[in-house]
Order: C-alpha cells, then sequence, then structure tokens
C-alpha cells in the first residue's frame, strides 16, 4: 500500500488545471489499495496578505469542491492544514535544518526579489520560509510520493535533503518521498488560455485565461470561444508552433478520455470554431455535474466530513512529531 500526500492552497478558487492535474488523479487512486492525506493548505494562504473572511471561504468551497468532485471522506483522509497542529510545530523544527541560501535559491523567491529590486512590491517573510512548511505538510505523513505541479519540484528537493538530514543526524527513518506530476498526454501543464505560454493560475488577472470549476455555464463557453490559437485553423499537437490549440487538445484529451491522435483524427476535417464548441461541450457537460453537487453540500457537510478522520490525521502527526522531538534531544514524556 502507498501512501500519497496532496494539497491546495486557500487562496482562490479551484481551476480546471487544478482538476485534471490533481483532483482526477485522487479519483482514481482513492479506489485502489493506497492511503490518500487530501488537504486544504490554508495556512500557505496567508503567506501573503489576505482577508480573514476569504481565506476561511476559499477553505470552505475547496473542501466543498473536492467532495463535489467526487473525493469519499470514507477513502481519502480529508483535512485542514490549520487544524493539524503539528504541522506548524514540524515546521520549526525543521527550519533549524534548512539555512537561507537554500530558501533564497527558491523560484517564488528570486521571482518576488526581482520585483522589489524593481521596486514594485515588498517580499513578506512567510515568502521565504514557507517552503520549509512545505516539507512539514509532507514528511508529517511520512508518504511515498506527494502529488505538485512541474513547478513545485524545488520543493520535493527540499523534503528529500531535509528528509535525509533527519535520518542522518538523528538517527530517523523517514521515506525519502517522490514527487508524482501527474502525466497527461501532451504535459504536465495545463496553460492559460490567452497566454498559452503561461501556466493557468488562481491568481491570474486576466479573468479569461482560467476556466474556474464554478465559472458559469456562459462564462466557460465565452472562455474557450477567446482562446488564443493561430491562424492555421488546423487542428493539429504542436506545443512549440501552435501552444494555443495544442493546449485546448490537452483540455479536450483529459476531458473526454480521447488520445491526441484520436483527437487529430476526429477533426481533421474541421476548424476551430467547431473544435471549441465541442470543447465547450464536454467541459460544461463534466462541470454542471460537480456545480450540482456543490450547490447541495452544507456547512454540515463540510464538518462531517472533516470530523471523520481527524483522531486518526492527529494521531499520525503526533507520532511523526514527537519521534522528531524526542530524537532531536527536546524531553518528551507523551510516549
Amino acid at each position: 500500500m502507498k501512501r500519497i500526500v496532496s494539497g491546495i492552497t486557500a487562496t482562490g478558487n479551484l481551476h480546471i488545471g487544478n482538476y485534471i492535474g490533481a483532483i482526477q488523479y485522487l479519483l482514481k487512486e482513492q479506489d485502489k489499495n493506497n492511503e490518500l492525506f487530501v488537504f486544504v493548505a490554508d495556512l500557505h494562504g496567508l503567506t501573503i496578505p489576505i482577508d480573514p473572511k476569504l481565506i476561511n471561504q476559499n477553505t470552505k468551497e475547496i473542501i466543498k469542491l473536492y467532495l463535489a468532485c467526487g473525493l469519499d471522506p470514507k477513502k481519502v483522509k480529508l483535512f485542514v492544514q490549520s487544524e493539524i497542529k503539528e504541522h506548524t510545530e514540524l515546521f520549526y523544527l525543521l527550519s533549524t535544518l534548512t539555512n537561507i541560501g537554500q530558501l533564497e535559491r527558491m523560484t517564488q523567491y528570486k521571482d518576488k526579489m526581482i520585483k522589489q529590486k524593481n521596486k514594485t512590491n515588498v517580499i513578506p517573510t512567510g515568502i521565504l520560509i514557507y517552503p520549509i512548511l512545505m516539507v512539514a505538510d509532507i514528511l508529517l505523513y511520512n508518504p511515498d510520493s506527494v502529488i505538485v505541479g512541474q513547478d513545485q519540484k524545488q520543493h520535493i528537493e527540499l523534503t528529500k535533503l531535509l528528509a535525509q538530514k533527519l535520518n542522518n543526524n538523528y538517527d530517523l527513518k523517514f521515506k525519502i518521498p517522490e514527487a508524482q506530476i501527474v502525466k497527461k498526454e501532451g504535459g504536465s501543464k495545463i496553460m492559460a488560455l490567452r497566454n498559452p505560454e503561461g501556466k493557468m493560475s488562481k491568481s491570474d488577472n486576466e479573468k479569461n485565461n482560467t476556466i474556474f470549476l464554478l465559472d458559469s455555464l456562459e462564462d466557460i463557453n465565452k472562455k474557450i470561444t477567446t482562446a488564443l490559437t493561430d491562424s492555421e485553423n488546423k487542428i493539429k499537437y504542436d506545443p512549440i508552433k501552435k501552444p494555443g490549440i495544442s493546449n485546448l487538445i490537452t483540455i479536450y484529451s483529459a476531458f473526454s478520455n480521447l488520445s491526441i491522435k484520436e483527437i487529430e483524427d476526429k477533426f481533421k476535417d474541421s476548424n476551430y470554431k467547431n473544435f471549441k464548441e465541442e470543447i465547450s461541450n464536454v467541459i460544461i457537460n463534466r462541470l454542471k455535474i460537480i456545480q450540482s453537487n456543490f450547490s447541495k453540500l452544507t456547512d454540515k457537510d463540510i464538518k462531517e466530513a472533516l470530523k471523520l478522520n481527524r483522531d486518526e490525521i492527529k494521531k499520525i502527526a503526533a507520532n511523526s512529531v514527537n519521534k522528531v522531538k524526542k530524537n532531536m534531544g527536546l524531553l518528551n514524556y507523551v510516549n
């Protein structure tokens, strides 16, 4: 049995990239004999300034969307990061094993540094130190693999490094987890609709770049219709020469379960207009079901889903932290 960890930050609404890149995979894995830990990373949501009401709302919405998409709390250990105090406790212990240079090499921090030099923003401390919390999120449950995006491979490398340090320095036996980058035919990223050179993002200022799971059906259709393509009007997968249409083919493949070759053959005599109509229809048909499920869920359903495995999750987390504390020389009378 494999243990898998997956988390989504509570900084915005979920979009089809989240669905294709993580949720679809989790839906398949929950019916296998694997142990899944799936959480909303609300503490990570505090890394940048955010309205308290918004982060609370985002956290509830993501839990509801997990449930609406079909994640079963009887099969998946579903939880909210801040409810498990050991995340922050292990975070501090790990920070004593980390140096500033390692954190300054992280891509997001380097990007913020460039902007600060241009006097466009100030860097919150959380941007520098949040990778350590990500390591704690992972090691706390001692998984075999972690579902991450391509842009988070750096965090997994830091996780491996700190796990090895704990094992070598303090005679612990943490697994060295592997990054589980969910591979879709056509690549591991869903790109922005109007800017297929960049990744689809929750925080994109261009609203037509991203299809959110709770978008209106009219908005979904509009966003697909206005997605950037090219002048060739030929449905051919070529991410270098045709990034826009290639991204749409990847999206259609994920929602239709057709291969890229099957899609190219199916639409070989078609045009972009007709292809976009097909993409819009297949997305809308899936999201209509999710949105219908979402509308029926209540706060009571959220509480019950989170309560189901809370005691077991806390026990696993506490055991991990207590072993680290004991082997690091801290007094420990719990066990």
